[in-house]
C-alpha cells in the first residue's frame, strides 16, 4: 500500500485529537468482523492509516504529528473506549517514533518509499548474535499486533556476548530494536484467544535472518533528531500506551452498563437505573477511571514538560509513570468486574456488547505493561534504589 502525498497532507490538516470520533463509525462497523477473522479488516486498517492514526509519534519531517506523549495517550484511551482491539492496534502501530532514533540510512529504507508504513512489533526479547555489519536473529517472537497488515517488523532482542547476554555499563541487558521487512519472517496462525481477537497479535518465526546495523537502535540510546518528544527515552514513549487503552476499554464498559440499566428492569418491574446501588456503582466507576486517567496523563505530562525544557526526564518522573501505568491496570480491572456484575445475566451472552467489552478488557490487562510489577519498579525509584531495568 502506498499513501499519496494528497492524503498525507490532508491527514495533517486534521486535529489528531478528533481522530477517534471521526473514525468511530468505521471502527464500529468493522469490529465484529475483525473479531471473527482474528485480525483487523483491511477496511479498518486502511481507514486508520489514511487518517493518520498510525502517525501520532512520527517525526513531522516524515509527515507525522509528533504529538506530546500525554496527547497521544489521551487519543489511545478514546480508541480503546470504542474498541479494545483497535485501541491496541493504534497504540502498537505508532512505532514511527523510531525514525527519530534510527540512522538516516535505516530511515530511508523503511520510510523512503512509503511515508506511512505499518510496523508490527514484539517486546519479548530473544538473543541477537552480532556479526560483521549487523546481527543475525533466530527464534519465535510472539504478540505482534497487526502483523498481517504490516510491511515492516520490529523485534526486541538482547545482544549475545559469546554464550552470555551482553550487559550495558549500567548493568542491564543490552536491548536493541531490530527492523526487517515482513517478507523475511514466517507469520504463524497463533492468535486463537478469548479476547481482543481483532488485534491480530500473531507470532513470527525467524531462521538466521541478517539485520544491518543501520536498521537497529539501542533501546536506551539518544535520538538522532532533537525535539521535545524525542528527549524522552523511547521505552517511556511506547510502554504507557497499553495503560491508556485499558482505561478506555473500562470506560467503554461503563458506557454499555449505563445504557443497559436505562432499559433493563429488575424483579420489581422498575428500571435498574432507579436502584441506589446501581447509581452508586456507576458513579464510583466513573470517578475511579477519571482519577486514574488524570494520574496517567499528569505523569506523562511531567515527562513532556521536562523534555520541552530541554532535558531528558529524570528517573523520578519515569518511575512515577510506571506507577501510574500499574494503577491504571488495577483500576480498570476493578471497574470491568464491577460492570460485569451490574450487567447480571446480560453479561453472559455472546453477541452482547458488554460481554465482548469484558472479555476484551480482561485479555488486554494480561499485558505486562499494566502488571503490578510496575509498582515494584516505581517503588525502587522512590526508595533511591536502582530499578535495574532497561525500560525505566
Amino acid at each position: 500500500m502506498t499513501t499519496s502525498a494528497t492524503s498525507l497532507h490532508a491527514a495533517l490538516d486534521v486535529d489528531p485529537g478528533r481522530l477517534p470520533a471521526l473514525l468511530k463509525p468505521v471502527i464500529e462497523a468493522e469490529r465484529d468482523r475483525s473479531d471473527e477473522i482474528r485480525k483487523a479488516t483491511p477496511t479498518l486498517v486502511e481507514a486508520l492509516r489514511s487518517a493518520g492514526a498510525f502517525r501520532l509519534l512520527t517525526p513531522r519531517e516524515l509527515g507525522g504529528f509528533e504529538l506530546p506523549l500525554a496527547c497521544a495517550l489521551g487519543i489511545y484511551e478514546e480508541f480503546g473506549r470504542i474498541d479494545a482491539s483497535t485501541g491496541l492496534l493504534v497504540w502498537n502501530a505508532n512505532f514511527g517514533l523510531c525514525a527519530a532514533y534510527l540512522p538516516e540510512a535505516g530511515v530511508a529504507r523503511i520510510w523512503g518509499e512509503d511515508p506511512d508504513p505499518v510496523i508490527a512489533n514484539s517486546g519479548r526479547p530473544l538473543p541477537a548474535q552480532p556479526v560483521e555489519g549487523g546481527f543475525r536473529l533466530t527464534g519465535r517472537w510472539d504478540l505482534l499486533t497487526g502483523v498481517d497488515s504490516a510491511e515492516w517488523i520490529s523485534l526486541i532482542a538482547f545482544v549475545q556476548d559469546g554464550d552470555q547476554p551482553r550487559l550495558t555499563d549500567a548493568g542491564v541487558l543490552d536491548l536493541r530494536v531490530f527492523f526487517l521487512p515482513r517478507d523475511q519472517v514466517q507469520v504463524l496462525d497463533s492468535w486463537h484467544t478469548t479476547g481482543v481477537r481483532g488485534s491480530g497479535s500473531a507470532s513470527v518465526v525467524l531462521d538466521d535472518v541478517f539485520v544491518p546495523d543501520d536498521s537497529v537502535l539501542a533501546l536506551g540510546g539518544r535520538a538522532r533528531l532533537d525535539g521535545p518528544l524525542y528527549r524522552i527515552p523511547a521505552a517511556s514513549l511506547v510502554i504507557p500506551g497499553c495503560a491508556a487503552v485499558v482505561l478506555g476499554v473500562a470506560r467503554g464498559a461503563v458506557d454499555e452498563v449505563a445504557h443497559l440499566v436505562g432499559e433493563k428492569r429488575g424483579m420489581d418491574g422498575n428500571l435498574l437505573s432507579a436502584q441506589l446501588r446501581v447509581q452508586s456503582a456507576i458513579a464510583a466507576a466513573e470517578a475511579s477511571l477519571r482519577a486514574a486517567k488524570l494520574l496517567l496523563l499528569s505523569a506523562a505530562g511531567d515527562l513532556d514538560a521536562a523534555a520541552a525544557a530541554g532535558s531528558e526526564p529524570g528517573l523520578e518522573l519515569r518511575g512515577a509513570l510506571h506507577a501510574a501505568m500499574a494503577h491504571a491496570g488495577q483500576v480498570s480491572r476493578e471497574v470491568l468486574v464491577a460492570m460485569y456484575e451490574l450487567g447480571s445475566s446480560t453479561s453472559l451472552y455472546t453477541g452482547n456488547r458488554l460481554e465482548h467489552v469484558f472479555r476484551d478488557g480482561m485479555a488486554a490487562m494480561q499485558h505486562g505493561n499494566v502488571a503490578p510489577m510496575h509498582f515494584e519498579l516505581a517503588g525502587r525509584v522512590l526508595l533511591g534504589l536502582d530499578p535495574a531495568s532497561p525500560i525505566v
